[in-house]
């Protein structure tokens, strides 16, 4: 899986771990990153799955989610994760994951699914589907889901129903709604400085 890291200024140990959207690549939320931490580690990930010619981190399946898909790669990211923190000696309980899209849901599959050890995850404009599993905890973690009151690809009321299953595993969360679409706005971003500054 292609990746990009660019280290920390001033060996700062905070890092943000990037999820792009559909059809994106690794560089698409570096401009986020820099609005939420200019300072931290990024290490940015580009989807491995090809769907119809449009790069994702899994395959949908009409407007849900192709689960053995995302079982799939959220097995190879979560390894792929614990290589990388060791090859560039990242402390993952300093890191929160940031995702858009098909990058936000993959984030909380791994929030959910996988013991990785990071503080918390900002996700703009997800459309959660996978399965929570019984012995997910979420205890202490922090998380920003924001959502468009004009998006119809990830509606507001599915980042509100995400929001009812991470509370309900103890996670804190906040959400953000802003008047937009699916596009990115820079209420969000402002909204991810503002929050990350609580989390980190």
């Amino acid at each position: 899986m292609e990746h990009l890291f660019i280290k920390a200024k001033n060996g700062k140990q905070n890092t943000l771990i990037l999820f792009h959207g559909s059809g994106g690549r690794e560089t698409d939320l570096l401009e986020v990153a820099t609005m939420v931490d200019g300072s931290a580690n990024i290490l940015a990930l580009r989807g491995d799955a090809d769907d119809d010619g449009q790069v994702r981190f899994f395959k949908r399946q009409g407007r849900g989610h192709d689960m053995e898909s995302l079982n799939a790669e959220g097995e190879k990211i979560s390894g792929l994760l614990e290589h990388l923190a060791h090859e560039y000696g990242l402390d993952l309980e300093k890191a929160i994951y940031i995702g858009y899209s098909n990058g936000a849901n993959m984030a909380a599959h791994l929030v959910f699914n996988h013991r990785i050890p990071v503080a918390g995850a900002m996700l703009m404009h997800p459309a959660y589907k996978g399965e929570v599993p019984e012995k997910a905890e979420l205890l202490g973690k922090k998380i920003l889901l924001t959502a468009g009151a004009r998006d119809m690809v990830a509606t507001a009321g599915e980042a509100y129903q995400l929001k009812q299953k991470l509370e309900l595993k103890g996670a804190s969360v906040d959400v953000k709604l802003t008047d937009g679409g699916h596009e990115i706005v820079s209420e969000e971003l402002m909204e991810g400085h503002v929050w990350y500054l609580k989390v980190k």
